[in-house]
Parts: C-alpha cells; structure tokens; sequence
C-alpha cells in the first residue's frame, strides 16, 4: 500500500496552498465580518479553471479524480482559507455538478456542465427542508406531471448557496405513497417561473457561504430535466450525492485541521511563561499531539473514502466514518488550538477562535453524528437500532 503522493498531486497541493496563503488567507477576516460570498474569489478560481474539477474534459471540465479534488480542498483549509468558501466551492463541484455527470442525459450534460466548469453557472442541493432533516426521505416538496412539465411545490431549508446559484439539483415526491421510491431529483435554473431564493439566514459560522430557504410556488420543470426516471430521486441520485457530501465536501474541514495545528505551535514556541516557551510544558504539548493525531487520522480517512469513489466502490459507510470522526476532531481541535492560546484564543485577529464557530456544521450538516453513528452501527452489527 503506497501511501506516497504522486509528482501531480504534489504540485496541485503545493498550487492551491501557495495560492491560499498568498490571496485567500489574509482576507478571511474580511470574509468572516462581511457575512457573505466573497466574489473576488469566485472570480479567482474562474481564471484559475478550478470550477469544473470533476467535470469530464469534454464538458469544458478538468476530468479529475475525486481524490486529486479532495487534496486541492484540503490543501486550501490547510493554507488558512476559511472553511466557508470552501464549502461554497465545495458544494458547487460536488452535489451541485455530480448528479448530472453521473446521472444526467448527454442533452443534460453538453447542455449545463460546460458553463457550471467555467463558473458561469454556481449550482446547489436541495434537499434538506424546513420540517425535514435527517429524514430526507420523506420529502414534502412535491413535482406534479402536468404535460411537458413537473410543477414544484414547496420550500427547501439550509440551502448552502442558495442566494447566489443559478442552477439547483432538486429532490422532490414525485408519488408520496411509495415512500422512498416515489421521490425524484430534478434540475431547476433560477430563472424557472415559481423559483425564488427566500430570506438568507445569518449563521454563526462558515459566514462565507450564503444559505438560504429555496421557495418553488407552482415552479415549472420540463419534463427533460428530470434526472433519470421517475422514483430515482433518493434511491439513486441522493445516495450518490449523500457519499460525496460526505467525504470529499468535508476536505476543508480537514485542511481547517492541520492549519489549527500550525497556529498553535507557533503560537507555543512564540508565547513565554515562567521563563520558558510554553511548548516546553506537557499540558501544552498534550493538545498540540492530539491535534497532529486528529489531523493525520482524518486525512487518511478522506483519501481512502476519496480512493474507493475514484475506483467506483460504494463508500457509504468509508463515507460515514470519515465525516463523524471529522466532525469530533474539528470541535476538539478548536477547543484545544484556542487553549493553547489562551486569552487571545478568544481574539478575531488570532484567527484560531473561527475555526470553534465553523466546525460546529460538520457535526449536524450532511447528516447529524447520530445519524451517521446509526449507519455505522448497522454496518458492524447487521442490525438496526430500536429507536430509528
């Protein structure tokens, strides 16, 4: 097992760090205070063709692997982009795009991937809505076959994007009563007469992407952009995204990983008590280890997640281990990068405290901890808990 990167990847990481450290980095507090997508930045990965990385070539893409991907995101969490526009990003390259690469017709494909590869286009998911969470299955927005067109009814929550997409995958009920197998994944350009973006919700966290409610209010679908057939919706199209939001979407939160760790080794060796740099005290150098320790651990749970996709295995489970380990060590590694520091943990200028205000999403998006410990459990013991 070789766990040694190639040249190519080498240089993609050392691209992307180099890139964040010099143009991303020093402006996270100004994307952090402005509470929005930094568009600058957007513009940025247009110029750089990082908009299209899983797209095909011939779709106008960079044709990528999905672990080449998730090196370059964790590369930029690593630098010190702020996990926000990373997830922004993110979501456009992964659950926004994937559905219709994997699934869509090749009129789907030639007609939307080349402008979502350019970034002329910023895609979403909806999925999520406001009574329905973890139950995703039980979808209550619903598409009505009236001719040559679905008519969308009702309203998506937690929208990472919304405000700013010009196109969403949709997962509607196309047949309430059979349950599962009666929901349908669809794609609607903003400009669909019914589709309208609702308030944006102010987080406390990840403030550089933009969510928002998704309202649709007798939208109007044509028939040819649904996404494989009726009643594929969740059984396919959703599963598939379920494992990329759960794997490679989370890179940044890994990256967010080593660049607390870096903070706060510097922030030891520079920080003098009793005489002596603090990096020179166990209780100091008990944290800083167990931050390496949830780094490196979290890394290699992203690139075998990330491989088994590349090589078409399922992953769901691969999926699931990495995003709910992950989502602990974030919240830890916050907690002990801002002890390490102190008083000034609790400082803006630090940097170190916005990483406690963004992690928190790792553990309740794309699936709460919970949720994600059931999967787990049922893959271990073959058996399904008493409560769900």
């Amino acid at each position: 097992m070789d766990y040694t990167l190639t040249d190519e990847q080498r240089m993609l990481h050392d691209t992307v760090f180099k890139f964040t450290k010099n143009e991303w980095e020093p402006r996270t507090i100004e994307i952090d205070e402005s509470d929005s997508f930094p568009w600058w930045l957007w513009e940025r990965l247009r110029q750089l063709d990082w908009c299209g990385l899983l797209i095909p070539e011939e779709y106008g893409g960079s044709g990528m692997g999905v672990l080449d991907t998730a090196i370059m995101m964790e590369a930029a969490g690593h630098a010190g982009a702020d996990t926000g526009s990373i997830l922004a990003w993110g979501v456009h390259l992964t659950i926004g795009t994937i559905p219709i690469v994997l699934c869509g017709t090749e009129e789907q494909k030639a007609k939307y991937l080349p402008k979502i590869a350019t970034g002329e286009y910023i895609t979403c998911f909806c999925l999520t809505e406001p009574n329905i969470g973890s139950d995703a299955v039980n979808v209550q927005c619903s598409a009505v076959r009236k001719g040559d067109h679905y008519v969308l009814n009702g309203t998506k929550m937690f929208i990472t994007n919304g405000p700013i997409a010009d196109l969403a995958i949709v997962i509607a009920a196309t047949d309430k009563s059979k349950g599962v197998r009666g929901v349908s994944a669809f794609i609607v350009e903003k400009n669909f007469p019914g589709f309208s973006v609702g308030k944006k919700l102010n987080k406390i966290g990840q403030r550089g992407s933009e969510t928002s409610e998704i309202i649709f209010d007798n939208c109007m679908v044509p028939v040819e952009n649904r996404l494989l057939n009726e009643g594929d919706g969740f059984t396919k199209v959703g599963a598939i995204n379920l494992e990329y939001e759960r794997s490679i979407l989370s890179a940044g939160w890994t990256g967010m990983l080593g660049y607390n760790l870096d903070l706060a080794t510097a922030y030891a060796h520079q920080r003098t008590q009793f005489g002596h740099p603090i990096v020179k005290y166990p209780q100091i150098r008990e944290m800083l280890v167990r931050m390496k320790m949830n780094y490196d651990i979290s890394k290699l749970l992203l690139y075998r997640a990330a491989w088994m996709k590349d090589q078409g295995l399922p992953a769901a489970l691969e999926a699931s281990l990495y995003k709910a380990f992950t989502a602990q060590a974030c919240m830890q590694s916050a907690i002990d990068g801002m002890q390490v520091h102190g008083g000034y943990g609790l400082m803006q200028e630090y940097k170190i405290e916005r990483s406690l205000r963004d992690a928190k999403l790792c553990s309740v998006g794309a699936g709460t901890d919970q949720v994600l410990y059931e999967i787990i459990a049922r893959a271990i013991t073959g058996t399904r808990s008493l409560t769900l």
